[in-house]
């Protein structure tokens, strides 16, 4: 470590998986509700999904835009505005009289969801040498499957046992025990290392950092299977639910195993092929192209066969996340905030694309999802090729 500040290294573990598992329990948890608050407001699946994608993009500005500020004025007075703000927005959203003002809660809570995201990612290399650092971002994304796999399981209950707002409020409660961590986690950034610059001059250095070409190429490579994963998000429970009648409980089952399994794999991938970064990269291609062909030849067949035409896509998603970001991190010192808000925001606002994607008036969600699979394969292919074709200038893929 670092520094050795009032938290002990398993306790700032925790505190990172808890900012981390944050958006699944936004995004995820009232997903078996959906058609339910539909019914509520009166209103439409597609305007009451720009609560969804309107939460991830404004997430997405915000971890663009708070985490090279945390670059000048530091970690912690971020990390503890968001967590208010957060706490605020959530409580707020569940009791909204009407849905114009259900959609600007959700995107303020995007807003302050995007500085927990990407504090939580920046606090891993501040508070980890570089030797362990590969293995608690893995560590990380292990327990931030809690989220996933727990959020919409707890909605449906939260849902059958009190109503569809509750699961707005839970995260924001939830966030409190972080708000407390948080008082106690010391200034993980050294004052040698804060940018002095005006706030102009910190956000320049996103442009800046982009001019590397094999920086930019790998991060949109693995960036972009945030948008398959996402698309699945916003139409899964229409597909599972009101396509072929599971209930929501089901529902939330199959969400959590998909999530499961993705997780074993990555896992096994790291551990067989961490030496190996440049196959792990080809895997994770391959493994998208497949799950599009699958899912347009047979994903609709039953709930069973399109929740394993998307197991590949989500291996693939999952596994890019931790092995991206560990790279991207080696390429500069000293802007940990920027690189951290680049990969975040990517994988956000692709993410929000693919929310938007998914749910275009398709002959079906199912073929929908599957060009979108398909497509993220074919794109983070041609991406590969530009990188490799270019000399694979990039410390740790060799």
């Amino acid at each position: 470590m670092h520094f050795v500040r009032y938290l002990p290294a398993p306790l700032i573990i925790f505190l990172i998986t808890l900012l981390s598992i944050i958006g699944p329990f936004s995004t995820d948890m009232y997903l078996p509700g959906l058609s339910g608050i539909v019914a509520y407001f009166g209103t439409t699946e597609a305007i009451l999904n720009i609560t969804l994608y309107g939460f991830v993009f404004t997430q997405a500005l915000g971890i663009l835009f708070l985490g090279p500020v945390s670059d000048k004025f530091g970690r912690k007075p971020v990390l503890v505005t968001s967590i208010i703000v957060y706490i605020i927005s959530s409580i707020c959203c569940a009791f909204c009289p009407n849905i114009t003002a259900f959609i600007v809660c959700r995107v303020i809570q995007g807003f302050a969801a995007g500085g927990l995201m990407v504090i939580s990612t920046a606090l891993v290399k501040d508070c980890f040498a570089e030797n362990v650092r590969d293995t608690v971002l893995t560590l990380v994304m292990v327990f931030s499957v809690i989220g996933p796999i727990l959020s919409p399981i707890l909605g449906s209950w939260i849902i059958e046992a009190v109503n569809w707002q509750a699961t707005l409020v839970f995260p924001g409660l939830l966030m409190i025990l972080g708000f407390i961590l948080s008082l106690f986690l010391g200034e993980s950034l050294p004052a040698n290392e804060k940018h002095t610059g005006s706030i102009g001059s910190v956000l320049l250095r996103l442009p800046a950092l982009c001019k590397n070409k094999h920086f930019t190429y790998f991060l949109f490579s693995m960036g972009i299977f945030a948008l398959p994963f996402l698309a699945y998000l916003s139409v899964s429970s229409y597909i599972m639910i009101d396509g072929f009648g599971v209930s929501m409980l089901e529902y939330s089952i199959f969400l959590a195993a998909n999530v499961v399994i993705g997780t074993i794999a990555m896992v096994i991938i790291q551990k067989c092929l961490g030496k190996r970064p440049l196959v792990i990269a080809w895997l994770v291609i391959i493994l998208a192209i497949a799950s599009g062909v699958l899912m347009l030849l047979f994903g609709s067949i039953g709930a069973f066969v399109f929740i394993g035409c998307f197991i590949p896509c989500g291996i693939a998603a999952i596994t890019s996340r931790p092995f991206g970001l560990g790279i991207l991190l080696r390429q500069y010192d000293g802007d940990t905030g920027s690189v951290s808000a680049l990969f975040n925001f990517v994988l956000i606002f692709l993410g929000c694309v693919g929310m938007f994607l998914g749910t275009l008036p398709w002959p079906s969600y199912i073929t929908g999802l599957g060009i979108c699979i398909l497509g993220t394969g074919v794109v983070a292919l041609f991406f590969w090729i530009l990188l490799t074709a270019g000399g694979m200038k990039l410390k740790g893929m060799r």
